[in-house]
């Protein structure tokens, strides 16, 4: 019974969301001070994913463009990805399956071997081990640009992968210059955190794709991909857009101290992973998100600054 009441509102609930959130991004859209494509082409691409997908939801057009132009993408999986919804698995078995799904993944795309944390899915947590084993794959690989998700999101999962970053960036003896971004998964950056976009214009089709090969994942992401559909209002493209918030180092690194502190903020926000949570997981925590961009704002970031003293700098900008 629960199946049928969801199928048949599904429809109204899709035209709820796109009026919803449609509506808001219109009279919203102002407040975006500069919006700015991201530049993968020939770049060497680092992305940190909390669980095996996460890539995909939050930079799978992005990754698509970047080998496309002749760039290199290296995933880095955070957890065992044990604890995704299965009916029929072991969470054992669905971790090896999912390790599995990543690597073939990666062999389709062209992507380099992926690396495999192995923390358990649901338990991430910062320690020295996991810093040091991330800031060697950073010297190593020599990355142009790090993605990871924005410590603002509903998972606590990918809420702490920012902390593990922090820690093995002070770790770092050689490949200190790199641009960093953050992307979004299941808690929308808002409209007040925006600094850049990837067009999804002709690649909305290749990330689902792409999604398909993680065929032991239950949900449908449809919510992710409407979403990524409505961004197109922020920065006027046809089809959809990623969106991306650039970090000076700093002031993200006293953002998440001051905002995260035993990494509970997921609490404050709703997860995006069903069209009929869309619109409460855009608006719950939404003053949280503009405070914390207001904070980091005020710090070193590159992308403000440059608005007002028409200098940008950056600290990790890549020299």
């Amino acid at each position: 019974m629960r199946e049928i009441i969801k199928r048949v509102a599904a429809r109204p609930i899709r035209i709820l969301n796109n009026t919803v959130l449609g509506s808001y991004l219109y009279l919203a859209k102002v407040k975006v001070k500069e919006i700015k494509a991201i530049d993968v082409s020939r770049k060497r691409i680092l992305i940190l994913s909390p669980h095996q997908d996460d890539e995909i939801l939050g930079c799978g057009c992005l990754i698509k463009k970047a080998l496309e132009e002749k760039g290199s993408v290296k995933c880095i999986y955070m957890t065992d990805g044990s604890q995704s919804l299965s009916d029929e698995l072991t969470p054992e078995a669905l971790a090896e399956l999912r390790k599995v799904e990543a690597i073939e993944l990666a062999k389709n795309l062209g992507m380099e071997e992926p690396v495999f944390m192995d923390y358990p899915d649901g338990d991430l947590k910062v320690d020295d081990e996991g810093a040091e084993k991330i800031a060697g794959i950073i010297e190593d690989y020599k990355p142009d640009i790090i993605f990871l998700p924005y410590f603002l999101d509903g998972h606590k999962d990918h809420t702490a992968v920012s902390g593990i970053f922090i820690a093995s960036v002070e770790l770092l003896k050689k490949h200190k210059k790199f641009d960093t971004y953050c992307y979004e998964v299941n808690s929308p950056i808002s409209v007040h955190g925006i600094t850049h976009y990837m067009d999804c214009s002709g690649y909305l089709k290749a990330k689902k794709d792409a999604l398909e090969f993680y065929s032991s994942q239950t949900m449908s992401f449809e919510s992710i991909f409407e979403m990524n559909k409505l961004n197109r209002i922020i920065v006027g493209t046809s089809e959809g857009a990623e969106l991306f918030r650039y970090i000076d180092l700093e002031s993200y690194k006293n953002a998440y101290n001051r905002y995260n502190k035993n990494n509970e903020i997921y609490s404050r926000f709703r997860q995006m992973y069903s069209i009929y949570f869309m619109i409460p997981a855009y608006f719950k925590g939404l003053s949280v998100k503009k405070e914390v961009a207001l904070f980091q704002n005020s710090g070193a970031d590159p992308v403000r600054r440059k608005d007002e003293s028409g200098k940008g700098t950056a600290l990790n900008k890549r020299g």
